[in-house]
């Protein structure tokens, strides 16, 4: 009888320490879950303003301050300059 009983009383140990365990790589798990899911929803939001710049880059609108930038006028401009005092 007392040897049955250590066996239930082992086993029993045995059980607590795995569910323990089993615990602990759950919430392991569950915060690598977050952390890929928190990932994803940033790659997203990257993704959706690339496409709004990609579409942005086909306006003409675009093409016009790319060309302002470079130094470049419309035809029916006029432009101004500061002239250099010496």
């Amino acid at each position: 009888m007392k040897l049955l009983l250590l066996v239930v009383l082992v086993m029993c140990g045995l059980l607590t320490y795995n569910k323990g365990k089993a615990v602990k790589e759950e919430k392991a798990l569950m915060a690598e879950k977050e952390e890929y899911e928190s990932k994803i929803a940033s790659e997203k939001e990257r993704q959706n303003e690339l496409k709004e710049q990609e579409a942005y880059q086909q306006t003409d609108s675009y093409k016009k301050d790319l060309a302002r930038e470079a130094g470049m006028v419309m035809p029916d401009e006029i432009v101004l300059r500061e002239q250099d005092e010496e």
